[in-house]
């Protein structure tokens, strides 16, 4: 921390009194101001604009999310880190924040250890992760669905090891399912470590070596950063703890492969705000294609480019199904991605802990999940990867 710049708007002097007072016992520079309209009065005029900024949400003459959203608009100021300070809790407020241009949350009763995190975090993110990822090429591929049964674990291992195999690079595979994450027992890896261990960690206490610890090396070649290990442990992995490992992955990994389950939780937010792209998996059925219908919506609410989101139908059995013709539309158009019913081949795959496009890539399933796999890297990759010769390339240009 080199007396990093906070802007903290907030109408109540005694919150402004007492996070100042903290702020600057942690070394910050801090400049407070307790009406909004004064406030972006002021960053227009600055000639140094703040670090971060910290705003209530509920104020006189502009509430909180205006105020985010005159401040996204400003250039100085357009990618400046911003937390709403709020008493509010409910999920629908904190998209609202998200939607208006919000990178975190914060409690009005925040202790100052956490303080110290959430504010330290957000600064290393906005400072190191967005360049890194600029240099690294990396990009981040999620697979998400709010139903679960609809194959999220499979297409995420599956994808994950695909680009491994077809680009010969190192791939990581982050299982964020944190209630119930299965890609260790998909790959028959048992973890030793999982992202719990950063639990009240700082961005001034990470180094490599904690994260590597956490890694575990499939024979595919992709490394899984496993989930916790019991439901019990999911509390202890958050949007800080994101904000902790995404500076080591974004530089240390081509391609990041989430599968983030399918509840939306704070962490699970923080994750498809910074995805590239987004697989969104779905039965055709229709509970399956509601729930996909939901998660566009709550995507649209939150400012995410529909057009990175590909839904994925997995055809998880052979009759009664509704036709892709019927699903598309419901789906507001959005090209869709097949694969096709191997119910043998899935089962066999989690039984013994060998993935599909590692023991059947020419199975039907198979190829069209290491088609889907291709179509989302080729164009960053292949003028990197000139003239590669495996048994996934070889697959593909016959398929062509």
């Amino acid at each position: 921390m080199a007396n990093e710049h906070i802007l903290l708007v907030d109408d109540s002097e005694i919150t402004i009194f007492k996070l100042k007072a903290a702020l600057t016992r942690l070394g910050y520079v801090v400049t407070a101001q307790t009406n909004p309209v004064a406030a972006l009065s002021w960053l227009d005029k600055t000639a140094v604009p703040p670090d971060l900024i910290i705003s209530d949400v509920n104020m006189p003459e502009m509430i909180g999310y205006d105020f985010v959203r005159a401040v996204r608009l400003m250039p100085a100021t357009a990618k400046t880190p911003v937390i709403m300070l709020t008493t509010m809790q409910d999920i629908e407020d904190k998209i609202a924040g998200l939607q208006a241009g919000a990178d975190d949350y914060l409690s009005k009763n925040v202790t100052p250890t956490e303080l110290n995190l959430r504010v330290s975090a957000l600064l290393s993110r906005s400072q190191k992760t967005e360049d890194a990822l600029i240099e690294s090429g990396a990009k981040t591929i999620t697979v998400f669905s709010l139903r679960g049964g609809v194959g999220t674990t499979t297409t995420a291992v599956n994808i994950a090891i695909s680009l491994a195999q077809l680009w010969e690079i190192d791939v990581c595979l982050w299982d964020m399912n944190l209630s119930g994450g299965h890609c260790g027992l998909f790959l028959n890896l048992k973890s030793k470590k999982t992202p719990v261990i950063l639990n009240g960690f700082s961005a001034q206490d990470m180094d490599d070596s904690l994260i590597e610890s956490m890694l575990l090396k499939h024979e595919t070649g992709i490394k899984l950063l496993p989930a916790p290990d019991s439901a019990a442990e999911a509390e202890l992995v958050s949007s800080q703890t994101v904000d902790l490992m995404w500076p080591y992955l974004g530089t240390h990994f081509p391609y990041l492969v989430i599968d983030a389950g399918n509840h939306f939780t704070e962490p699970v937010l923080s994750i498809l705000d910074r995805s590239d792209i987004i697989l969104l998996t779905l039965a055709p059925d229709l509970a399956s294609v509601k729930s996909a219908t939901d998660a566009l919506e709550i995507f649209s609410r939150m400012d995410i480019d529909l057009n990175k989101v590909v839904p994925v139908v997995n055809s998880v059995f052979a009759e009664h199904r509704l036709p892709t013709s019927k699903i598309i539309p419901v789906l507001r158009n959005r090209p869709v991605v097949e694969l096709p019913h191997d119910p043998g081949g899935f089962v066999q795959a989690i039984l013994t802990g060998k993935p599909l496009v590692a023991t059947a890539p020419k199975s039907d399933a198979g190829l069209a999940l290491i088609s889907l796999a291709y179509r989302l890297s080729t164009k960053a990759m292949a003028g990197k990867k000139k003239n590669l010769s495996n048994p996934l390339q070889e697959l593909m240009r016959k398929a062509k």
